[in-house]
């Protein structure tokens, strides 16, 4: 009985991480390109847009955290890790969506920080502008285009268990 009870909690931290990991911040950053382009991008409208947004991130991230810990801890509790669409499942997760994730944790939560806390009324210097152009222009665009598919195939898999064992 207490394994059901912690597995219905796990999926249920797992899915709630799940939206705070997708929403807030795919919100924010929806947002803050329509005031960057509506306003520009040195404008304390924008600002106080790019701290929400940073904000927002730091939840997405955490919310990440917990989505990996929850998903582990459900598939050592009940599925084990040799289920084929657990593998695919986990294929995905490391190679498409870790590696986007360790992006934006290194810009979002690194780099942007960074550069509004040395900003001034001139605006920003080569190599921050630089720096917003490739978060704004590859690793957000990138991860928007990845991450819908590969959460979609991984409700597909997740949902269907689909008998891939095939595939290996």
């Amino acid at each position: 009985m207490a394994t059901i009870d912690i597995f219905v909690t796990l999926k249920i931290l797992h899915i709630g991480s799940l939206i705070f990991w997708l929403g807030p911040s795919l919100g924010a950053w929806f947002i803050l390109m329509a005031m960057r382009k509506q306003l520009g991008e040195i404008t304390p409208a924008t600002h106080l847009a790019y701290r929400i947004f940073i904000k927002m991130l730091i939840l997405e991230h955490v919310a990440f955290v917990a989505l990996i810990a929850s998903g582990i801890g459900m598939a050592s509790l009940v599925f084990g890790f040799n289920q084929p669409w657990l593998q695919w499942k986990l294929l995905i997760v490391l190679l498409l969506i870790v590696p986007l994730e360790i992006l934006d944790i290194w810009y979002g939560n690194i780099k942007l920080p960074q550069i509004f806390s040395r900003l001034n009324e001139a605006g920003y210097d080569t190599k921050q502008t630089r720096t917003l152009h490739i978060y704004h222009a590859f690793v957000t665009r990138i991860a928007i285009a990845t991450i819908p598919v590969s959460v979609l195939a991984i409700m597909w898999l997740v949902i269907a268990k689909p008998n891939l064992a095939n595939l290996w």
